[in-house]
């Protein structure tokens, strides 16, 4: 049976992160301590250990090897790209393999070269710019994060990559490559623009929220939460999610003929929101000065 295992297991994942995260809101007193230790990670984890989810647990700094993978694996997407448009050159059966394992062998050519190439290109630039965030700018806490959360940061990063390429002109058995730079709309240069400027703003974030537990001379003092100001914190509590979810979207638009693209956006979208809602909840709590009119994650709106 052919099967798109990437759409599915996007869907899965969607779909379990946003009824445990209602249900984790709604009757959170109720909820068994494995889902709630399991569930939250960071600032707002369960305190309450629990034999068996305490084995399952690694340092949150551990999100940088996400980047460690995601940025090679990514810049290699971006060779085969450039080799098979630019140079037709032959695509590598492990490859060709992988696609039809991941996608389906009965996958069609639904994404023009050109939308490809440009969604690519942008995501190996974010994958670079958050390695470089992870390891450079970021000052982890000693907080924990479920084993889960781990192995759920590389099916993300494979099943992106995977889903843009396995859909996309030369990509599948027969299919024609016609690349003409012509192609491109001025909605996908606007989106592309949009994506790369989203990213810059993901980094002032992430600026900003290390500057909280470093003095003046940029030395690390604390690794205590503090309430960020400044750039999108002024609107938002969930700036990181709020850029994240802009990214994609921009993405979704350059790749609206695809049919597996769009389960990542909405995988993108409810873990994401899950994320900024808990996030706020939390700086509401423990701040008794946080700023009220401040949204969760979509200025002036949510």
């Amino acid at each position: 049976m052919d099967v798109n295992l990437t759409k599915l297991t996007f869907i899965f994942m969607a779909s379990s992160v946003g009824f445990v995260g209602f249900l984790m809101h709604a009757i959170d007193d109720y909820m068994p301590l494995l889902i709630r230790k399991t569930f939250r990670y960071g600032k707002f984890a369960e305190k309450k250990d629990h034999m068996l989810v305490n084995r399952l647990e690694l340092p949150k700094r551990w999100f940088s090897h996400f980047y460690l993978f995601a940025a090679p694996a990514a810049s290699i997407s971006l060779i085969i790209v450039v080799n098979r448009y630019f140079f037709s050159g032959q695509l590598p059966k492990i490859v060709r393999w992988l696609l039809n394992f991941q996608l389906g062998s009965s996958r069609k050519s639904l994404v023009p070269a050109e939308k490809c190439f440009t969604a690519i290109f942008l995501i190996t630039i974010q994958c670079w710019k958050r390695l470089y965030e992870t390891t450079r700018v970021s000052v982890f806490s000693n907080a924990k994060i479920n084993i889960s959360h781990y192995i759920v940061g590389y099916i993300h990063y494979i099943g992106t990559l995977t889903c843009i390429l396995g859909e996309s002109e030369g990509f599948i058995n027969a299919s024609q490559i016609s690349f003409h730079w012509s192609n491109l709309t001025y909605l996908d240069y606007s989106c592309a623009f949009g994506f790369l400027s989203a990213s810059y703003l993901q980094l002032l974030s992430n600026y900003i929220l290390s500057n909280l537990r470093k003095d003046g001379k940029g030395a690390v003092v604390t690794k205590s939460y503090k309430i960020p100001r400044g750039g999108l914190f002024n609107y938002v509590t969930g700036a990181l999610q709020f850029t994240e979810i802009t990214m994609y979207f921009m993405l979704t638009i350059i790749l609206w003929r695809s049919s597996t693209y769009h389960y990542v956006f909405l995988w993108v979208v409810i873990n994401q929101i899950q994320t900024a809602v808990d996030s706020d909840r939390w700086y509401r709590i423990y701040f008794k000065d946080y700023p009220e009119n401040r949204k969760i994650c979509i200025p002036f709106i949510f």
